[in-house]
């Protein structure tokens, strides 16, 4: 006997996933039942039942955490795309996250590039733009070596940034995938999902989607800097070709004189 189709219900709409085993029968994709709950206890009606419903735990909970983290977006072909993450070349474009239930929980706006402090530019600048450059790195730094450890300093605070996201981003998920098993237990147990569970669901996927964003802007600051900082190597050493990185000193420094001197 083909058991009915399991799933979780979401505001009084229940999302049916696939099926997997003998006693279940996988349908060709994922059906969507609006203002329709299935009383789970009236499905279990024979003896395969038992292993179906620990079947079903723990495909529910795959299947909800699959689902979970989706973000929206527009390829470069202009068609709309829904998928567990954003390539970094479509995020200055703008998207949306949205939660394990299908809302959307955040909009992205597109990205408006803000001019640089300390007077970088890009390779079409102008004469006054590139003059800017030149005397930024002139005053700045006095050797190619000092250019260099500036861009490494810069590169290792934004790699300790995106370990910390990275972290961040662990643990949400962690605590959604938690949430999804509780989910998972009240919908194979036929009751209704719980309205602060739903909420709570809600905000980890937000956030969740939220540290995902920072994590691609800090990962495409990371190219950024290390160009700007090449550049500025490839710049400084045409201005001053005849200055090359510091070398620590080969000799001992001079004692200071003595009292009796």
């Amino acid at each position: 006997m083909i058991a009915p189709d399991f799933g979780r219900v979401y505001d009084n709409r229940q999302i049916v996933f696939p099926k997997w085993g003998n006693c279940l029968q996988a349908p060709a994709e994922p059906v969507m039942l609006i203002n329709r709950t299935v009383p789970m206890a009236n499905l279990i009606n024979n003896s395969k039942s038992t292993w179906c419903l620990v079947l079903a735990l723990f495909c529910s909970a795959s299947m909800l955490a699959e689902a979970s983290n989706l973000f929206r977006y527009h390829n470069s072909e202009g068609n709309l795309v829904i998928d567990h993450q954003v390539p970094p070349e479509y995020v200055a474009k703008g998207y949306e996250v949205l939660s394990s239930t299908g809302r959307v929980v955040k909009t992205v706006p597109p990205h408006q590039p803000v001019e640089e402090e300390d007077g970088a530019v890009s390779g079409k600048a102008s004469r006054a733009d590139q003059l800017k450059e030149d005397q930024f790195l002139l005053r700045s730094y006095s050797d190619v070596g000092e250019v260099e450890a500036a861009g490494e300093r810069r590169l290792a605070q934004l790699a300790r940034e995106i370990e910390i996201i990275e972290s961040n981003r662990a643990k949400n998920e962690e605590q959604l995938e938690k949430a999804e098993t509780r989910a998972a237990r009240y919908q194979l147990a036929g009751k209704k999902l719980p309205q602060d569970l739903l909420a709570r669901m809600d905000e980890i996927t937000r956030l969740t989607g939220d540290t995902q964003h920072m994590l691609l802007l800090r990962k495409r600051e990371y190219e950024v800097v290390a160009a700007r900082y090449e550049r500025y190597k490839n710049r400084f050493m045409t201005l001053n070709p005849e200055k090359k990185p510091s070398q620590p000193p080969t000799t001992a420094p001079a004692s200071s004189p003595s009292a009796t001197e």
